[in-house]
């Protein structure tokens, strides 16, 4: 099965955070883990805190790209509810 890229958007910070980036192999089940608060540090913190979060976008790549999408640090714009502009037009990154 083929490695998946994944931007989750937080629907408030937790902290200074408003994303989590990640890749997995089997998307489904990574985000069930996510939603039972396991997983990931932050997202067990974000799920403890009660914050809502949704998935946002994915692309098809390996942990190489995940590390290249984290290293790029702007994640609100690669995120279609953050980069929405008035006529919700996504920003290209």
């Amino acid at each position: 099965m083929p490695r998946i890229v994944y931007l989750i958007h937080l629907d408030r910070p937790l902290a200074h955070a408003r994303h989590y980036l990640g890749s997995t192999d089997d998307l489904e089940r990574r985000l069930h883990e996510h939603e039972q608060g396991n997983g990931s540090k932050m997202l067990a913190a974000v799920a403890r805190a009660g914050i809502p979060w949704r998935l946002a976008r994915t692309w098809p790549g390996d942990r190489a790209w995940e590390r290249r999408l984290k290293r790029y640090k702007k994640s609100k714009r690669l995120c279609p509810f953050c980069s929405a502009g008035a006529h919700g037009r996504m920003q290209k990154p």
